[in-house]
This record gives structure tokens, sequence and C-alpha cells, in this order.
């Protein structure tokens, strides 16, 4: 068995391709310019979407507050809280997205 092991890995060792022909001569990729400022609008796209949809909503409904007051964690559920957090999330990612329509030019 030790026999049969060792002429496996002798032929394994064979079949690897010689390193001077696993090398390519295509030159490497260069790098792109860095917009250092994109993440920055990002950031401020998603917080300015959070922010105008909240007070767009805020005459016709609110977010559960179950944490402002002491009242409103008996009434609050967890779906309800669920709900908030999916209904952020989707304001921030929707600001982000038109931050970078506007920057950009193009989603």
């Amino acid at each position: 068995m030790r026999r049969l092991a060792i002429v496996a890995l002798i032929a394994l060792i064979g079949m690897l391709p010689f390193a001077a022909s696993a090398q390519t001569n295509a030159a490497a990729p260069t790098a792109a310019k860095t917009d250092y400022i994109y993440p920055l609008v990002l950031a401020t796209g998603a917080l300015a979407g959070v922010v105008g949809v909240n007070l767009f909503s805020f005459p016709y409904f609110t977010l559960p507050l179950s944490v402002a007051s002491p009242a409103g964690a008996a009434i609050s559920s967890p779906a309800a809280a669920a709900a908030s957090r999916i209904f952020v999330i989707t304001s921030g990612i929707a600001g982000a997205w038109i931050a970078s329509w506007l920057y950009n030019g193009k989603i």
C-alpha cells in the first residue's frame, strides 16, 4: 500500500505543469484611478434618503419607537420593529442609489 501511494504521488508530481509554462506573458492590469469621494456621496445619499422619507411620512404614519417610551414598548411587536428596520434600510438604499445617479450620471 505504501508503494502504491509513493508511485501515485510521483505520477501526480510528474503531471504538474512546469513553472515556465504556467506563466503567461500578459502584462499586469493597471489600477484604475480611485475616487475617494464616492463612498461619502453614497453615505450622504443614504442618510438623506432616510431623513427625507421620514419627513415625508411623518404626518401619515410614524415608525414604532418602542425604546423611546415605556408605553410603546408594550404595544409594538417584533414584526413592527422588523418592518421599521426594513423601511429604514430600503429608504437608505434608495437614497444612495439616487446619490450615485446624480454623482455619476448612471446607476
